[in-house]
């Protein structure tokens, strides 16, 4: 008696293992199949499975089974961006991209570039370059100037001709209101994004989406 107990109890523990390892698997198509074809199979003749249940069920199935496939191949393609994006964007690496913003960062070279755009002519227009404490240590002079982007550009250099980097430079006109103002950004390295669907630029400025780059030089 002890050992018919002893095995139902065994036996017992068995199944519910298997149930409860059952219950978190998911129902595949194969399954699916061998569960419609057990319940056409055993169902009672004298009151059959309803043909527009049966059908209802299959249809729900698939397309259950359609989006699954639909989401791992949007993950898959989605994928296959990132990296042709971040496969590209590393022609980037070495150069500047012109970027929207009044804070320039030297290049390898020492130069601090950039551009502003005005809507009408200008006289006596001249950049001034503010360090971090906002003190101007350089004032460009441009004179007159026609509408539309006007360049700029300043070299750091020591006494032998060596490129010097004195950090950021916030960019400020006098004698014309900029419509738009713009710097170049040297590029060192590259990343995809926290969702791995786009290409980050890594720039002294920060991060930047290659797709906001107005210009590549």
């Amino acid at each position: 008696m002890t050992t018919i107990a002893g095995d139902f109890a065994t036996t017992q523990t068995k199944t519910q293992t298997a149930a409860a390892k059952n219950s978190q698997e998911s129902l595949g198509q194969a399954a699916f199949l061998k569960l419609m074809t057990a319940q056409l199979k055993f169902q009672d003749p004298f009151d059959p499975v309803d043909n527009q249940a049966m059908v209802g069920q299959m249809a729900q199935f698939s397309q259950v089974a359609g989006i699954s496939e639909m989401n791992a191949s949007l993950k898959a393609i989605a994928g296959g961006f990132g990296t042709s994006r971040l496969s590209e964007a590393a022609s980037f690496i070495g150069r500047s991209v012109l970027q929207d913003g009044d804070t320039a960062h030297a290049d390898a070279e020492g130069r601090y570039r950039g551009e502003f755009t005005v809507n009408a002519p200008a006289q006596n227009v001249a950049v001034e370059w503010l360090n971090a404490a906002g003190e101007v240590v350089h004032t460009q002079q441009l004179g007159n100037v026609n509408a539309g982007k006007v360049p700029f550009e300043l070299i750091s250099q020591d006494d032998a001709g060596n490129p010097v980097d004195v950090g950021a430079l916030k960019v400020r006109v006098t004698g014309a209101a900029p419509a738009t103002m713009s710097v170049w950004l040297p590029v060192t390295a590259v990343e995809s994004s926290s969702n791995g669907a786009e290409a980050m630029l890594v720039t002294p400025a920060g991060n930047i989406s290659a797709a906001s780059a107005r210009r590549i030089g």
